[in-house]
């Protein structure tokens, strides 16, 4: 497959110009114009491989379809037609606008007919869709106008691939805008090694096989070989490209493997998050407010499809300062405090658990925070608010947490897909799970003496686990304080509010100390252990399942890591009982000793002198925060110079044949084929910078063909070496070889840097030509 171009040298037309331009493939017409635009567009369709993982959907096949048929098509009828270069542009512009909408944004579409809402999206989409798409959660389906990336440079990339294949006369370079394709999907995309892989070893195989096309064609242009000739000539083409590629393939493979071990890094990896959870109260802060009498009866939330005994979240916490639990906490960096829109679905088939349908409609409820269950895969609004709840919606997959910018009000809803974990048959059976929680400051001493009480007969972790729990449902009373009957309760989960919790007799407190109690304990244990909030129904679901939840409703408890992975919900509050009356004497007995002896009171400065060393290891802290920012930087460094190197093998693997060629020529082992070698290194390069060698010519005939009195003297010399009676004299070949650079140099210089590159990397002189061939005489 050659350049389908007009011919530089082609005669002038009847009034002095150039000849009307014509679809030209070695002379076979329109039908080799087709077929080389069929495998460019085979071409383009692997580059568009490492898309998929962000969309996943029938959409964007179709979108990805119509865009490469869209950009050949306009590519076809330019070169045949010998449009000029601004009204490709302008079909390429037309086809964006009159396609775009149906296929790249469906939902603002008529059936096939472009609106001036979709319209209005498409073109703003062409500028702003690009950073949406990377801080947004993937899959995104056909989710507003996000399909619009891979369908404009779809459609470019096929536009300037298949013109470059039949209107210039390097139709090689048809392959840099679909390799610039695959680098936008790989790094725009999502961390999928294997796709990436795949993608990129689909890519080779049918750039080679382009490559493989050009080269057979140029050489049927220029050859008057016999049939047989040509088909052996083509053979080894076909087998040189198929070493080029096991060449790509060995270099990207060694390459894959010299890069450092650890995830791979995109763009979307280096951006922020679209909500921030720092930005809003903990919904643990107001928990006490829900039991107050004006807001206790409130309905909030009408649930169908809640499983028995599961509560209905409404946030995870997970990190604590001593002060607040909240979600994500200071830490912008911590995976449970960024939060990704989620436009389709999540993948939870890893997930363990059993499926959970929801349909929630909002009654009082007024928050940020989406209340759901478990790992959400699917969630889809209705109402009048729909559109903006589905723009604002953002998630955490950590956590489970999912929230909307702007809030959830009466008259909202939704349906969601879940997957809720299955609760375990023995808590006491239960090992620690490895999960890395953001840290935390360490329980008050009251609290961990209550724990050795409450744990001095068990040894296991799980064990130890459910004895702890079992002390808080033993020993706990459930007092919100707001009422004149009930016991005083004071609000807060400070460390100290928890101290109280642990020291008063008896042990009153609500949801909000009692959980947070019971996290700290389960991490002194060794169990990752984080606080949520929801709503446990207080009563059985109507004749049809339905759940109103009420502000009375309203409960925290806690989640431990198991060994698995799976992370189990368990209940540290005590059933709601009569208070009995407080126990003031003990404690203050217990207290004053303590207060009085002196011996406690001295480790606490060499606590403090002991904490020094970790507060100056707050310098190291940033050095390593340097050195990981230097390791991700390199991270993608070395996939983009991998992926350069990939695309470069077959150039790469091209040059090196030509200098083991002429190595091989220079140290022939007679001064005769050294000097032969000369010529034929001299015609090798004549024929790569476009000298078109006639087929059985003698050497002096080459030499015309370049033209000039030097290759005629080389020639004559190179004769009289070969067939003179006396053969060659002392220093003979080392002076052609000296001549051949010399002419080499000469070649290059009238032309620019990227002719010389062209002439580099042609395959022209590597399969065989009249020139290169000993039998070449006077």
């Amino acid at each position: 497959m050659s350049a389908a171009s007009t011919d530089r040298r082609s005669p002038a037309g009847p009034r002095g110009g150039r000849s009307r331009p014509r679809i030209r493939i070695a002379g076979a017409g329109l039908w080799s114009a087709l077929a080389s635009t069929l495998l460019l567009a085979v071409v383009t369709s692997t580059a568009m491989v490492p898309w998929w993982p962000v969309y996943e959907s029938p959409e964007f096949l179709v979108a990805a379809a119509v865009a490469i048929g869209a950009g050949c098509a306009i590519a076809v009828l330019g070169a045949a037609y010998a449009w000029p270069a601004w009204a490709v542009v302008t079909a390429v512009v037309g086809a964006y606008l009159v396609l775009g909408v149906p296929v790249a944004v469906p939902t603002r579409a008529y059936g096939a007919l472009p609106t001036a809402e979709g319209l209005v999206d498409l073109v703003s989409a062409a500028a702003l869709s690009w950073k949406q798409l990377v801080t947004i959660s993937v899959p995104v389906g056909s989710y507003q106008a996000l399909l619009v990336p891979p369908f404009l440079l779809g459609l470019v990339a096929s536009t300037a691939s298949v013109t470059i294949a039949l209107r210039t006369s390097r139709p090689s370079l048809a392959l840099l805008p679909p390799a610039g394709l695959l680098v936008a999907g790989v790094l725009l995309g999502v961390v999928h090694d294997d796709v990436a892989f795949e993608a990129g070893v689909g890519f080779l195989v049918a750039s080679a096989a382009w490559l493989v096309r050009v080269a057979i064609a140029e050489r049927r242009r220029t050859s008057s070989e016999s049939p047989s000739e040509a088909a052996l000539a083509d053979a080894r083409r076909i087998v040189g490209a198929t070493v080029v590629v096991a060449v790509a393939l060995v270099g990207a493979t060694a390459a894959a493997l010299a890069l450092p071990a650890g995830p791979r890094s995109v763009v979307r990896s280096e951006l922020r998050p679209p909500f921030e959870p720092n930005d809003h109260d903990s919904p643990l802060a107001g928990f006490r407010s829900a039991f107050g009498p004006a807001e206790a009866e409130v309905e909030m939330l009408s649930v169908r499809g809640l499983p028995d005994g599961v509560g209905l979240r409404v946030a995870t916490l997970d990190s604590y300062d001593g002060v607040v639990y909240a979600v994500g906490g200071a830490d912008r960096s911590a995976a449970s405090g960024q939060f990704t829109r989620l436009p389709y679905r999540l993948d939870q088939s890893d997930a363990p658990g059993r499926p959970v349908d929801l349909e929630v409609t909002v009654l009082g409820y007024d928050d940020v925070w989406v209340p759901g269950v478990g790992q959400l895969e699917q969630i889809s609004f209705s109402g009048d608010r729909n559109d903006r709840l589905e723009d604002e919606f953002a998630y955490n997959d950590v956590t489970g947490t999912a929230a909307v910018r702007s809030g959830l009000t009466a008259g909202d809803a939704y349906a969601a897909a879940s997957v809720a974990p299955v609760e375990p048959a023995d808590t006491a059976a239960l090992r620690p799970g490895g999960a890395i929680l953001p840290a935390s400051p360490a329980p008050p001493d009251e609290l961990l003496r209550l724990l050795d009480r409450w744990t001095r007969s068990a040894d296991a972790p799980g064990v130890r686990l459910a004895a702890m729990i079992e002390g808080f449902h033993r020993e706990g009373y459930v007092s919100h304080g707001l009422d004149t009957e009930d016991a005083p309760s004071r609000s807060g989960h400070a460390l100290d509010r928890i101290a109280e919790l642990a020291t008063a007799r008896p042990m009153v407190g609500d949801g909000e100390q009692y959980a947070v109690a019971a996290a700290l304990l389960a991490r002194e244990i060794g169990f990752p252990a984080r606080v949520v909030v929801g709503y446990l129904p207080s009563s059985d679901g109507g004749p049809d399942g339905e759940h109103v939840l009420r502000g009375a409703d309203l409960q925290a408890w806690i989640e431990v890591q198991a060994e698995d992975g799976s992370w189990v919900a368990i209940d540290p509050n005590p059933d709601v009982r009569p208070v009995p009356e407080r126990e003031p004497d003990e404690p203050t007995v217990v207290s004053r000793p303590q207060s009085a002896l002196p011996p406690p009171e001295d480790p606490t400065p060499v606590d403090d002198l002991a904490a020094e060393p970790d507060a100056g290891n707050q310098d190291p802290d940033r050095g390593d925060a340097w050195v990981a920012a230097l390791l991700a930087a390199l991270r993608v460094g070395g996939i983009a110079i991998a992926v350069l190197v990939a695309i470069a093998s077959p150039f790469m693997a091209i040059v090196l044949a030509k200098a083991r060629r002429r190595r091989l020529r220079r140290g022939a082992a007679t001064a005769v084929e050294r000097i032969e070698g000369g010529w034929q290194e001299f015609a090798d390069q004549a024929v790569d910078h476009g000298y078109p060698m006639p087929v059985g010519a003698t050497r002096a005939e080459q030499a015309a063909v370049v033209g000039g009195l030097a290759p005629a003297v080389l020639a004559a010399v190179v004769d009289r070496a070969a067939f003179g009676p006396d053969g060659p004299g002392e220093g003979d070949d080392e002076r052609v070889w000296q001549a051949v650079d010399e002419l080499g140099r000469r070649l290059d210089e009238p032309r620019s840097w990227r002719e010389r590159a062209r002439a580099r990397i042609s395959l022209g002189s590597l399969g065989g030509y009249a020139g290169s061939r000993k039998g070449a005489g006077s």
